[in-house]
């Protein structure tokens, strides 16, 4: 069994629990690929997703906040009320996705590629996107 598959097979619920008892440590997502899973209402808050794939995955409502995602790819994935509080997606790939309604506070997407992306009535605050981008 791959790693992604236990990690989908262990559940938001024992993810919630292991972030919440162990707050000092990071759940390591890194150099993962994940492809049409359901991750909304899940609490991934500080987790490191570095160099890993999001292909289709559904994060609508839950908690990315101080996640670790440089090099990240995220495409056609939806952000719809998601928490990305000082995330970090710097150098990351981020194409056909759906950021409506989330809170992007203090958020870096520094060198990162954002095509085709929605941003409406995102909160957008203290964001640093990447050179010459802008929502509008």
């Amino acid at each position: 069994m791959t790693k992604e598959k236990r990690i989908i097979d262990l559940g938001k619920e024992y993810l919630n629990n292991w972030i919440s008892e162990n707050p000092e440590k990071r759940f390591d997502l890194e150099d993962l690929k994940f492809e049409n899973e359901d991750f909304s209402d899940w609490r991934l808050s500080k987790s490191l997703m570095n160099n890993s794939k999001f292909i289709n995955c559904d994060f609508s409502g839950s908690d990315l906040s101080e996640i670790s995602a440089i090099k990240a790819e995220f495409i056609n994935c939806n952000f719809n009320k998601t928490a990305l509080y000082r995330a970090n997606l710097s150098r990351s790939i981020i194409k056909q996705s759906n950021f409506e309604n989330s809170w992007l506070y203090r958020c870096v997407f520094s060198n990162a590629i954002i095509t085709d992306c929605n941003f409406f009535l995102a909160k957008a605050q203290k964001v640093r996107w990447p050179e010459g981008f802008h929502i509008d």
